[in-house]
């Protein structure tokens, strides 16, 4: 019974990675709205600030000016009745100096004290010297002051009001600017969040599309390599529970593609040896005949004879296929072993020549070194088939060239035919096993279809490849290149 898949499904790991990715965003607004709403909140007060001292300076600046008035008509005309308005404007101006006063000790009190020391002192120093100024324009002392006196009064405390309105702006000012300042300050930490929340954001995404894609990999990796014929590795995907699911019916496919190719092999084998008794048998009796040990043969019988002889060794030959398939496509141990490259080309064209004595091709085999070093077996089964199938696919008197070398740490080898050529749209199957293209060989026997599997299978035993260079009607040419350690050697090693 297969066991449920643990964890989040895919929806659930999709919603939780973009939660996560959205925390440093809406941490970033939450700061942003909050900062915003304490620089609004300082904003207000300052302005209220300002509009305060602003407002007490405007009455206490017209309360000073109708003292001056009042002062200047009393000492005009010289009548009492001036006297007690002055007197009452003179205790106004008091309360309003005491008011100012109050704002300046209310400033210095506030958290992180005055909004700007040098301004806040100048306005100190102000109301002073205004205070020392209406002290010498005292109702009483104003009654007994002479005319020089009397000037001298009014003109400091016109020169007073004066310095006081500077100093007053000059403070509006710096409350001004002490909310641009904080305003500033809030933006540029903003900006340095922005500039973290976003790489830090970014990163998260880039994390959570890893933590998304990585079983997704996976997957494509397994169905790719059941595509390619590997059933012998596990598939195990982890992740989200949709794609654990998943994995668990590729497994099962695997089983049981592995179940279908085990017994197809076994059938293989099987058919192919018993194919093999009775065709050698076949051989053997139609060899006898062409020695005419049973007794003489005419022309026609002898012409029939050859053709029960070609078409039992072309039989041989694909039965041979067949065995030599089922082979390569399991897990043989490789051997390294010196092999002569010319002794194997001589000894494969001269089995080729031998099938079909109406059909000879050109051979032509070169390459240094003579001496390549590699499994003897598996590379006997790649020149094999694609000799065989450079030879039934040119034409009389066509031209095979086979060419080998080293390059580096890899050997190479090289067979041209001057044949019909293969389609582009065939190429890419033509490696595939019981996949002919549509153009017919030569001889009276079909090919089985697996002979450039066998090579595929063989070169990547090898730890190499193969890739073909071929167009329509300019033949073909089979390219290999594979290590001179095989691969069995090579993980050994390693």
């Amino acid at each position: 019974m297969p066991h449920k898949p643990k964890g989040l499904s895919l929806s659930q790991q999709w919603l939780l990675i973009a939660m996560v990715t959205l925390v440093p965003v809406f941490a970033m607004v939450a700061y942003a709205s909050w900062s915003l709403y304490q620089q609004l909140q300082l904003q207000r007060e300052l302005v209220s600030r300002s509009d305060t001292l602003q407002a007490r300076h405007g009455e206490l600046n017209e309360e000073t000016r109708d003292l001056e008035r009042f002062a200047r008509q009393y000492r005009l005309l010289r009548d009492d009745t001036f006297l007690e308005p002055y007197a009452e404007k003179y205790q106004t101006i008091l309360v309003g100096v005491g008011e100012l006063r109050d704002f300046l000790r209310r400033e210095s009190r506030a958290q992180g004290g005055p909004v700007a020391e040098a301004q806040h002192q100048e306005l100190a120093a102000t109301l002073t010297a205004l205070s020392a100024a209406l002290a010498e324009l005292e109702p009483v002392v104003l009654e007994r002051s002479d005319e020089e006196s009397f000037t001298s009064a009014l003109q400091e405390l016109g020169q007073t009001r004066g310095q006081l309105g500077s100093a007053v702006s000059d403070y509006s000012e710096a409350l001004q600017s002490r909310g641009e300042l904080a305003l500033q300050d809030i933006l540029e930490r903003l900006f340095l969040l922005g500039v973290i929340s976003l790489p830090l954001t970014l990163a998260l995404m880039a994390l959570g599309f890893l933590q998304m894609i990585r079983p997704i990999r996976r997957l494509s990796w397994a169905i790719r390599n059941l595509g390619h014929g590997d059933w012998n590795t596990p598939i195990a995907v982890t992740g989200p529970r949709d794609f654990q699911a998943l994995g668990e019916r590729l497994e099962w496919m695997r089983d049981q593609l592995r179940a279908a190719d085990h017994q197809k092999q076994a059938f293989l084998r099987h058919v192919s040896h018993e194919l093999k008794t009775p065709l050698s048998a076949i051989v053997e009796a139609g060899s006898l005949l062409k020695d005419e040990v049973p007794g003489p043969i005419n022309a026609k019988q002898e012409s029939v004879v050859r053709i029960l002889l070609e078409n039992s060794h072309s039989l041989q030959e694909l039965i041979q296929q067949l065995l030599n398939y089922n082979v390569t496509t399991h897990n043989v141990g490789l051997r390294r072993q010196p092999v002569v490259m010319s002794e194997l080309c001589s000894k494969l064209t001269g089995r080729l020549d031998q099938q079909n004595w109406r059909h000879r091709v050109i051979w032509e085999c070169r390459g240094q070194p003579d001496t390549l070093e590699t499994d003897p077996q598996l590379l006997e089964m790649i020149l094999s088939n694609l000799l065989s199938n450079a030879y039934h696919y040119s034409p009389d008197e066509g031209r095979v060239t086979v060419c080998w070398g080293i390059e580096g740490a890899d050997a190479w080898i090289s067979v041209a035919d001057e044949g019909p050529g293969i389609e582009v749209a065939e190429q890419e199957k033509i490696f595939q096993p019981f996949v002919q293209g549509h153009v017919r060989r030569h001889g009276s026997v079909h090919g089985s279809g697996v002979g450039l599997a066998i090579v595929k299978e063989s070169v990547v035993r090898l730890g190499g490849d193969v890739r073909i260079e071929s167009r329509a009607g300019q033949g073909s040419r089979f390219l290999l290149r594979f290590p001179m350690t095989p691969l069995a050697d090579q993980e050994n090693v390693a």
